[in-house]
């Protein structure tokens, strides 16, 4: 029973990955070149690692879709997901981004600026004390990005978060009581979106 707990993580991780890679793929349609790309969807996925959790710096990975209001704004929502020790995190929020296209790269380099707001839930578990809980709380994620064109389909991302919540008061790692009343967790994601 105790190896089929262990080996469930990483084969979840693996599929909500698969997920979050494909789903954006079959939701992108071919935009319409004459209104500058208004009303198109994007998406794409990232990996690297969030710190601050309640388990420290994890392996983290999300998943975001981005509904274009204007050209350079869109709005949509974004998964974050951090867990590969005994606790994990996941966090759930609509972002607003605007995307600033740098001068001299002829739009293919886009300097990305986001906020938004949601909710987060985190398990914490300490299988040796026979010790488990989850909290719930708000999350409010501002961060700032590189977004470059391969082609016209396929972008790299690079993602600097600042994802800030408050997990609670008495949060219980490593066998003692920490504060988490108000939490900031910083992020670095490296990814791919599709146009």
């Amino acid at each position: 029973m105790t190896h089929l707990i262990i080996l469930r993580r990483p084969v979840v991780l693996l599929l909500l990955l698969a997920a979050l890679i494909m789903i954006p793929t079959g939701l992108v349609f071919a935009q319409d070149p004459d209104n500058g790309g208004v009303g198109r969807w994007s998406g794409g996925t990232g990996i690297g690692f969030l710190g601050g959790t309640p388990d420290g710096v994890e392996f983290a990975f999300n998943g975001h879709l981005d509904y274009f209001l204007a050209e350079d704004v869109s709005i949509g929502p974004l998964a974050q997901y951090a867990g590969a020790g005994d606790d994990f995190l996941l966090g759930l929020t609509v972002q607003g981004k605007y995307w600033w296209a740098i001068p001299g790269m002829d739009n293919q380099t886009k300097l990305v600026l986001q906020g938004g707001i949601g909710f987060a839930r985190a398990g914490v578990r300490e299988p040796e004390i026979g010790f488990g809980d989850t909290y719930a709380s708000f999350l409010i994620p501002f961060g700032v990005g590189i977004d470059h064109a391969v082609n016209k389909q396929v972008s790299l991302t690079a993602d600097f978060m600042l994802n800030i919540t408050a997990l609670g008061q008495n949060v219980r790692v490593a066998g003692r009581e920490v504060d988490f009343h108000t939490n900031v967790m910083p992020g670095l994601y490296f990814g791919v979106r599709f146009d």
